[in-house]
């Protein structure tokens, strides 16, 4: 069976930038930085500076993907062993200056949360599996297919592989989108000092066919 993944636009570093910006604009509004950055103008530049650091991540450790050469949406995804990743992944693909930067910007806030994630994650999945790490659509291109454009040819490689994905999500609207993607939520709970829900969501491995 053909690989679908060739149906999107594999992303490289020269990408990296354009990709951050789609991001930052598909998160500003997320809950998970409304409650952390009050003003809109700051969470905008920690969506992109967030963004930034991912992709950079997955551009070395994993595959970014977009819908097409515009752009209307950015995934990315960590292989089976390379999630959660730490300060050591970081170090090595963002540039000490977008680092110290995101930390005067206020990412000191969001260090207990991505502790809880990080444990949570460790906790939930600890065998071999794919790791949807962010994807984010354009808010002009929103509720046109493109998340499903971004996830089907993945999750159908996946499943080929007879592995599990695992994501998280901070939105019930997103839970009932990953859900008619073959995902369920394995843990629902409030990430500690705050009023956000944290939900993660696993899609079982696909049993491989049994030959006659």
């Amino acid at each position: 069976m053909n690989d679908q993944t060739n149906k999107l636009l594999r992303l490289t570093g020269k990408d990296r930038d354009a990709g951050a910006a789609v991001l930052g604009r598909a998160f500003t509004e997320y809950e998970l930085l409304q409650y952390y950055f009050h003003d809109e103008t700051e969470r905008r530049a920690v969506a992109v500076m967030l963004g930034f650091i991912e992709l950079s991540v997955c551009l070395k450790y994993g595959e970014v993907y977009a819908s097409s050469g515009k752009l209307e949406g950015v995934s990315a995804w960590l292989p089976p062993g390379k999630a959660p990743f730490g300060g050591l992944q970081i170090i090595r693909t963002v540039p000490l200056s977008v680092f110290f930067r995101f930390g005067r910007q206020g990412a000191s806030r969001m260090w207990a949360y991505g502790r809880y994630v990080d444990n949570l994650h460790r906790k939930l999945v600890p065998y071999p599996h794919w790791y949807l790490q962010i994807i984010g659509v354009d808010p002009k291109y929103q509720g046109q297919g493109f998340s499903s454009q971004l996830v089907r040819p993945m999750l159908e490689r996946i499943d080929r592989e007879h592995l599990p994905c695992f994501l998280e999500t901070n939105t019930e609207k997103n839970v009932a989108i990953y859900q008619r993607f073959g995902f369920g939520v394995v843990s629902e709970d409030k990430i500690p000092g705050t009023g956000v829900t944290s939900f993660a969501m696993l899609r079982k491995a696909q049993p491989r066919e049994v030959s006659g």
